[in-house]
């Protein structure tokens, strides 16, 4: 009786992750590079660049994971150790949720208008505020003229930005309500 082979992966499944001498050797040298030049660039910058590093690597792996999942997603299961034909299955408009209104570009109305402004004042008043109290006052008129700019600028991307993603989110949300089964049986009745 011949025994199954356990080094043959399923092809349904994910492999491990797998990795060449070379490969290693480029990452220790890697590293080695970024700790010597530990003694010309500051820490600070040193730990973007590893944030970076390790940023491209698990978008890289990310992609590929994925790359592979959409692959094997929808191949059916081997009934035996013989390799499955590569059928696919194709997806029925049930498979599908209904579409939504988030596809469609629309207009954020007057209030984010609003809301920007509301930002730019406050960060404005905030940042003149600031910058004297950070000077004990004495400060000269073009560094507060400076901060209110700088922190215009914040207050008003944060306040759109904000306002924005809680907009989106609550038309969401009220579409979600109104398009889901418990909604659709209360209007029934």
């Amino acid at each position: 009786m011949a025994t199954p082979n356990r080094n043959v992966t399923n092809p349904k499944s994910l492999r491990p992750p797998q990795f060449g001498l070379r490969t290693l050797f480029a990452l220790v040298a890697a590293i080695c590079v970024l700790l010597a030049l530990r003694q010309w660039i500051s820490p600070l910058a040193i730990a973007a660049l590893a944030f970076l590093a390790v940023s491209i690597f698990c978008h890289v792996a990310g992609n590929a994971i994925g790359t592979r999942l959409r692959q094997i997603g929808d191949l059916p299961e081997p009934a035996s150790s013989e390799p499955a034909p590569s059928t696919r299955r194709s997806p029925k408009p049930q498979d599908f949720a209904p579409p939504t209104q988030l596809s469609r570009r629309s207009n954020l109305g007057w209030m984010i208008i609003v809301a920007s402004s509301i930002g730019v004042t406050t960060g404005a008043i905030g940042g003149g505020l600031w910058t004297f109290a950070a000077g004990h006052g004495h400060v000269e008129p073009v560094n507060i003229i400076v901060g209110v700019i700088a922190f215009a600028f914040l207050g008003g991307i944060a306040a759109f930005a904000t306002f924005g993603f809680v907009q989106v989110l609550g038309g969401a949300i009220r579409q979600a309500i109104a398009s889901s089964p418990a909604a659709n049986s209360h209007q029934d009745s």
